[in-house]
């Protein structure tokens, strides 16, 4: 009697141990969709594969560029190219011209008006300036140019020898007249000297030089008028006090 009170409490515990072991087991991860691992690499793929699309395309559009807008191609300048050799010359030489013909009634032909004036071109432009030594402004050359040759004292301003002389029309213009100008820059004055020419000192960037007069339009626009100057008469053997 007692050996199967033991066999039946060994079956009992048997019994117990294995609803345990069913309850505490791990339940199974749940089934993976099919398709999901594909479409997750699929994804990061094309991740990937955006951004090296992206730089393809603009390599082609720089190359489709290039190709619409060559980059123009310069040859080495040809010695058969080079400019004549006066324009290689000093910026005095290069502004050097002859005096053009001078009209037979014109009181200051026989002195060497005219050529003094031709003799400063290229001299430098200096605000101020009275000497070829040290250059000239406008007003300072032409007070140079008459007092070289003549024993007149012109005023140090464009505006104040505007007031000294006979005004002349620009029909009767004679070489040796003085032309005027207003400019934005202020007064300016230089010297006829025939041939619709004049001779001046333009300003910093330019030196002494002859420019056309009433064919420029920046000139006809800014003439003012024009004044000839009554000078005493100069012996051939009389010097001026102002060559020495």
């Amino acid at each position: 009697m007692r050996h199967h009170v033991v066999l039946i409490l060994l079956a009992v515990w048997i019994c117990g141990a294995l609803e345990l072991g069913a309850v505490m087991r791990v339940a199974p991860a749940p089934a993976k969709k099919p398709g999901a691992h594909k479409s997750l690499s699929a994804k990061a793929g094309t991740a990937k594969k955006a951004p090296v699309k992206a730089a393809a395309r603009r390599s082609s559009r720089r190359r489709a560029y290039v190709k619409q807008n060559p980059v123009p191609q310069f040859k080495a300048f040809e010695l058969a190219g080079w400019p004549e050799l006066e324009s290689l010359l000093p910026v005095e030489a290069q502004a050097w011209a002859p005096p053009p013909d001078l009209p037979k009634n014109c009181q200051l032909c026989e002195t060497q008006l005219l050529s003094t004036a031709y003799s400063l071109i290229g001299t430098r432009y200096r605000l101020g300036g009275t000497r070829p030594e040290t250059g000239f402004d406008c007003s300072g050359f032409v007070k140079y140019v008459y007092q070289m040759n003549f024993p007149v004292d012109l005023p140090p301003s464009a505006p104040l020898q505007y007031k000294v002389g006979q005004s002349v029309n620009k029909e009767e213009l004679e070489p040796g007249d003085l032309v005027f100008f207003r400019t934005r820059r202020g007064w300016h004055v230089g010297m006829y000297v025939g041939e619709d020419s004049f001779i001046h000192a333009p300003n910093h960037r330019k030196r002494v030089q002859v420019s056309p007069l009433f064919s420029d339009a920046y000139w006809r626009r800014a003439y003012v008028g024009a004044k000839r100057l009554e000078v005493p008469a100069v012996e051939p053997g009389d010097t001026i006090a102002s060559n020495n």
